[in-house]
Protein backbone atom coordinates (compact mmCIF):
# COMPACT_ATOMS: atom_id res chain seq x y z
CA UNK A 1 0.00 0.00 0.00
CA UNK A 2 3.10 2.26 1.12
CA UNK A 3 4.52 4.41 -1.84
CA UNK A 4 7.70 6.98 -1.69
CA UNK A 5 6.53 10.31 -0.87
CA UNK A 6 9.63 11.66 -2.99
CA UNK A 7 8.60 9.93 -6.84
CA UNK A 8 5.85 7.86 -5.89
CA UNK A 9 7.52 4.17 -6.36
CA UNK A 10 6.27 1.32 -4.53
CA UNK A 11 7.95 1.15 -1.01
CA UNK A 12 9.36 -2.54 0.17
CA UNK A 13 10.45 -3.34 3.83
CA UNK A 14 14.20 -4.14 3.58
CA UNK A 15 15.62 -4.72 7.23
CA UNK A 16 14.57 -2.07 9.13
CA UNK A 17 13.76 0.68 6.09
CA UNK A 18 11.26 1.21 3.56
CA UNK A 19 13.04 1.00 0.13
CA UNK A 20 11.88 2.04 -3.49
CA UNK A 21 13.06 0.75 -6.35
CA UNK A 22 14.77 4.20 -7.27
CA UNK A 23 16.67 3.96 -4.35
CA UNK A 24 14.86 6.50 -1.80
CA UNK A 25 15.18 5.08 1.82
CA UNK A 26 13.31 5.30 5.15
CA UNK A 27 14.35 3.99 8.13
CA UNK A 28 12.29 2.42 10.46
CA UNK A 29 12.30 3.41 13.68
CA UNK A 30 12.94 1.07 16.66
CA UNK A 31 9.35 2.21 17.78
CA UNK A 32 8.30 0.73 14.72
CA UNK A 33 6.86 3.25 12.58
CA UNK A 34 8.29 5.40 9.89
CA UNK A 35 8.49 8.90 8.79
CA UNK A 36 7.18 9.75 5.46
CA UNK A 37 6.33 13.19 5.96
CA UNK A 38 8.38 15.17 3.65
CA UNK A 39 7.81 18.57 4.07
CA UNK A 40 9.22 18.61 7.67
CA UNK A 41 12.46 19.53 8.19
CA UNK A 42 14.46 17.65 10.51
CA UNK A 43 13.52 17.68 14.34
CA UNK A 44 10.63 19.93 13.18
CA UNK A 45 7.43 19.67 15.33
CA UNK A 46 4.16 18.97 13.66
CA UNK A 47 0.67 18.10 15.18
CA UNK A 48 0.25 16.68 18.56
CA UNK A 49 3.00 16.87 21.10
CA UNK A 50 4.15 14.01 22.97
CA UNK A 51 2.63 15.47 26.20
CA UNK A 52 -0.96 15.95 24.03
CA UNK A 53 -0.44 12.43 23.34
CA UNK A 54 0.46 11.00 26.72
CA UNK A 55 -2.70 12.86 28.21
CA UNK A 56 -5.01 11.58 25.52
CA UNK A 57 -3.51 8.34 26.27
CA UNK A 58 -4.00 7.70 29.87
CA UNK A 59 -7.93 9.08 29.35
CA UNK A 60 -8.79 6.75 26.26
CA UNK A 61 -6.89 3.87 28.64
CA UNK A 62 -9.65 4.44 31.01
CA UNK A 63 -12.09 3.31 29.07
CA UNK A 64 -14.55 6.01 28.36
CA UNK A 65 -14.52 6.17 24.45
CA UNK A 66 -14.80 2.35 24.21
CA UNK A 67 -18.60 2.56 23.57
CA UNK A 68 -17.67 4.26 20.15
CA UNK A 69 -14.73 2.17 19.52
CA UNK A 70 -17.09 -0.93 19.74
CA UNK A 71 -19.35 0.85 17.33
CA UNK A 72 -16.52 1.64 14.52
CA UNK A 73 -15.78 -2.28 15.19
CA UNK A 74 -19.19 -3.26 14.34
CA UNK A 75 -19.53 -1.08 11.44
CA UNK A 76 -16.02 -1.91 9.84
CA UNK A 77 -17.11 -5.83 10.18
CA UNK A 78 -20.65 -4.69 8.46
CA UNK A 79 -18.82 -2.56 5.84
CA UNK A 80 -16.05 -5.41 4.35
CA UNK A 81 -18.09 -8.41 5.58
CA UNK A 82 -17.50 -11.25 2.90
CA UNK A 83 -14.20 -9.74 1.96
CA UNK A 84 -10.68 -11.80 2.98
CA UNK A 85 -8.25 -9.65 2.27
CA UNK A 86 -9.15 -5.92 3.59
CA UNK A 87 -6.43 -3.03 3.62
CA UNK A 88 -7.59 -0.91 6.47
CA UNK A 89 -6.45 3.29 6.49
CA UNK A 90 -6.90 5.50 9.50
CA UNK A 91 -5.91 9.02 7.78
CA UNK A 92 -5.43 11.13 11.53
CA UNK A 93 -4.92 7.91 13.34
CA UNK A 94 -3.81 10.01 16.69
CA UNK A 95 -2.44 7.58 19.16
CA UNK A 96 -3.57 4.87 17.59
CA UNK A 97 -6.35 4.01 19.85
CA UNK A 98 -9.14 3.65 17.51
CA UNK A 99 -6.86 1.90 14.59
CA UNK A 100 -5.53 -0.78 17.00
CA UNK A 101 -8.82 -1.56 17.64
CA UNK A 102 -10.65 -1.77 14.17
CA UNK A 103 -7.47 -3.79 12.66
CA UNK A 104 -7.97 -6.50 15.88
CA UNK A 105 -11.34 -6.95 15.01
CA UNK A 106 -10.66 -7.59 10.70
CA UNK A 107 -8.02 -9.47 12.06
CA UNK A 108 -9.68 -11.85 14.45
CA UNK A 109 -12.40 -12.29 11.69
CA UNK A 110 -10.12 -13.41 8.92
CA UNK A 111 -10.14 -10.33 6.99
CA UNK A 112 -7.24 -8.23 7.79
CA UNK A 113 -4.74 -8.31 4.85
CA UNK A 114 -2.86 -4.45 6.10
CA UNK A 115 -3.80 -1.97 7.80
CA UNK A 116 -1.71 1.70 7.79
CA UNK A 117 -2.24 4.78 10.32
CA UNK A 118 -1.12 7.76 9.64
CA UNK A 119 -1.11 10.81 11.15
CA UNK A 120 1.07 14.17 11.40
CA UNK A 121 2.36 13.63 14.55
CA UNK A 122 5.78 11.84 15.07
CA UNK A 123 4.97 11.72 18.82
CA UNK A 124 1.36 10.31 18.08
CA UNK A 125 2.69 7.48 15.29
CA UNK A 126 5.93 6.47 17.69
CA UNK A 127 2.99 5.84 20.29
CA UNK A 128 0.51 3.69 17.99
CA UNK A 129 3.32 1.86 16.62
CA UNK A 130 4.68 0.42 20.27
CA UNK A 131 1.53 -1.24 21.06
CA UNK A 132 0.27 -2.38 17.59
CA UNK A 133 1.61 -4.82 15.37
CA UNK A 134 -0.57 -5.15 13.32
CA UNK A 135 -0.32 -1.91 11.65
CA UNK A 136 2.14 -0.10 9.87
CA UNK A 137 2.06 3.65 10.98
CA UNK A 138 4.00 6.22 8.95
CA UNK A 139 4.27 10.09 10.04
CA UNK A 140 2.20 11.66 7.06
CA UNK A 141 -0.46 13.94 6.34
CA UNK A 142 -4.22 12.50 5.33
CA UNK A 143 -3.82 15.37 2.45
CA UNK A 144 -0.68 13.51 0.88
CA UNK A 145 -0.94 10.34 1.60
CA UNK A 146 2.11 8.08 1.13
CA UNK A 147 -0.30 5.40 -0.48
CA UNK A 148 -1.48 3.69 -3.87
CA UNK A 149 -3.82 5.34 -6.28
CA UNK A 150 -7.03 2.43 -4.91
CA UNK A 151 -5.69 0.56 -2.66
CA UNK A 152 -7.65 0.74 0.39
CA UNK A 153 -11.01 -1.20 1.10
CA UNK A 154 -11.46 1.00 4.18
CA UNK A 155 -11.22 4.37 4.91
CA UNK A 156 -11.32 5.43 8.65
CA UNK A 157 -11.74 9.30 9.54
CA UNK A 158 -12.23 9.38 13.54
CA UNK A 159 -12.48 13.43 14.72
CA UNK A 160 -9.84 14.00 11.58
CA UNK A 161 -9.92 16.12 8.20
CA UNK A 162 -11.10 14.40 6.04
CA UNK A 163 -10.16 15.55 2.44
CA UNK A 164 -12.07 13.96 -0.23
CA UNK A 165 -10.24 14.43 -2.71
CA UNK A 166 -7.86 12.19 -1.49
CA UNK A 167 -10.00 9.63 -0.16
CA UNK A 168 -11.40 9.25 -3.61
CA UNK A 169 -7.79 8.54 -5.03
CA UNK A 170 -7.13 6.20 -2.41
CA UNK A 171 -10.26 4.48 -2.37
CA UNK A 172 -10.96 1.31 -4.18
CA UNK A 173 -14.17 1.72 -6.04
CA UNK A 174 -16.11 -0.62 -4.25
CA UNK A 175 -14.36 0.49 -0.62
CA UNK A 176 -16.08 3.12 2.01
CA UNK A 177 -14.91 5.81 4.29
CA UNK A 178 -16.16 5.63 8.27
CA UNK A 179 -16.43 8.83 9.77
CA UNK A 180 -16.86 9.80 13.41
CA UNK A 181 -18.71 13.50 14.48
CA UNK A 182 -19.36 14.77 17.47
CA UNK A 183 -23.57 14.44 17.62
CA UNK A 184 -25.68 17.57 19.18
CA UNK A 185 -25.25 17.03 22.92
CA UNK A 186 -21.80 15.69 23.12
CA UNK A 187 -19.84 17.03 26.26
CA UNK A 188 -23.24 19.03 26.78
CA UNK A 189 -22.83 18.92 30.87
CA UNK A 190 -18.95 20.47 30.26
CA UNK A 191 -20.11 23.05 27.87
CA UNK A 192 -22.67 23.86 30.55
CA UNK A 193 -19.91 24.12 33.56
CA UNK A 194 -17.32 25.64 31.24
CA UNK A 195 -19.38 28.44 29.67
CA UNK A 196 -22.18 31.69 30.18
CA UNK A 197 -24.18 30.38 26.81
CA UNK A 198 -22.96 27.05 25.52
CA UNK A 199 -24.58 25.52 22.22
CA UNK A 200 -24.84 22.42 20.91
CA UNK A 201 -22.91 21.11 18.22
CA UNK A 202 -24.90 21.20 14.71
CA UNK A 203 -26.13 17.95 13.40
CA UNK A 204 -26.73 19.49 9.62
CA UNK A 205 -26.15 16.71 6.89
CA UNK A 206 -22.59 16.15 6.36
CA UNK A 207 -21.26 15.59 2.82
CA UNK A 208 -18.02 14.46 1.51
CA UNK A 209 -17.51 15.71 -2.36
CA UNK A 210 -17.79 12.71 -4.68
CA UNK A 211 -19.43 10.93 -1.95
CA UNK A 212 -22.82 9.56 -0.71
CA UNK A 213 -24.10 9.26 2.44
CA UNK A 214 -24.79 5.78 2.74
CA UNK A 215 -25.64 5.24 6.72
CA UNK A 216 -25.52 7.35 9.42
CA UNK A 217 -25.73 6.19 13.10
CA UNK A 218 -25.52 7.99 16.26
CA UNK A 219 -24.49 6.88 19.31
CA UNK A 220 -24.90 8.98 22.80
CA UNK A 221 -24.24 7.48 26.70
CA UNK A 222 -23.27 9.31 29.65
CA UNK A 223 -20.34 9.04 31.71
CA UNK A 224 -18.95 9.65 35.21
CA UNK A 225 -15.61 11.46 35.56
CA UNK A 226 -14.00 11.17 38.69
CA UNK A 227 -10.64 12.85 38.31
CA UNK A 228 -10.49 16.63 37.62
CA UNK A 229 -7.13 15.67 35.14
CA UNK A 230 -9.64 13.31 32.70
CA UNK A 231 -12.03 15.66 32.81
CA UNK A 232 -9.10 18.75 31.85
CA UNK A 233 -7.69 16.17 29.37
CA UNK A 234 -11.20 15.98 27.81
CA UNK A 235 -11.33 19.36 27.46
CA UNK A 236 -7.98 19.85 25.50
CA UNK A 237 -9.45 16.83 23.08
CA UNK A 238 -11.82 19.12 21.90
CA UNK A 239 -11.28 22.19 19.58
CA UNK A 240 -12.87 24.35 22.30
CA UNK A 241 -9.62 24.34 24.06
CA UNK A 242 -8.27 27.33 21.84
CA UNK A 243 -11.04 29.71 22.34
CA UNK A 244 -11.86 29.58 25.83
CA UNK A 245 -11.47 32.65 27.77
CA UNK A 246 -9.58 32.74 30.69
CA UNK A 247 -13.00 32.93 33.24
CA UNK A 248 -14.21 29.55 31.77
CA UNK A 249 -10.58 28.01 32.12
CA UNK A 250 -10.85 28.78 35.60
CA UNK A 251 -14.15 27.18 36.24
CA UNK A 252 -12.57 23.89 34.35
CA UNK A 253 -9.86 23.86 36.73
CA UNK A 254 -12.31 23.89 39.37
CA UNK A 255 -14.48 20.79 38.49
CA UNK A 256 -13.57 17.79 40.76
CA UNK A 257 -16.03 15.40 39.12
CA UNK A 258 -18.28 15.50 36.71
CA UNK A 259 -21.75 12.96 34.59
CA UNK A 260 -21.03 14.00 31.28
CA UNK A 261 -23.08 12.67 27.59
CA UNK A 262 -20.90 11.17 25.42
CA UNK A 263 -22.74 11.75 21.31
CA UNK A 264 -21.25 10.40 18.12
CA UNK A 265 -22.40 10.54 14.54
CA UNK A 266 -21.31 7.14 12.81
CA UNK A 267 -21.04 8.17 9.05
CA UNK A 268 -20.62 6.17 5.87
CA UNK A 269 -19.49 7.34 2.88
CA UNK A 270 -19.11 5.58 -0.48
CA UNK A 271 -18.08 6.51 -4.25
Amino acid sequence: MLICPHCGAPLFRQERALRCPNGHSYDIARAGYCNLLQSARSGEHTGDSREMVAARRRFLDRGYYARLADGLCGRARDLTAGQCAVNLVDAGCGEGYYTRRLAQALHDGGQLAESVGIDISKSATQYAARRDPLTQYVTGSAYHMPLADGCAHLICSIFAPAPAAEFRRVLRPDGAVLCAAPGAEHLWELKCAVYDTPYKNREEKHALDGFRLTDRHKLTYQVHLDDAQDIQTLFAMTPYAHRTPRRGLERLHALRELDVTLSFLLLTFRP
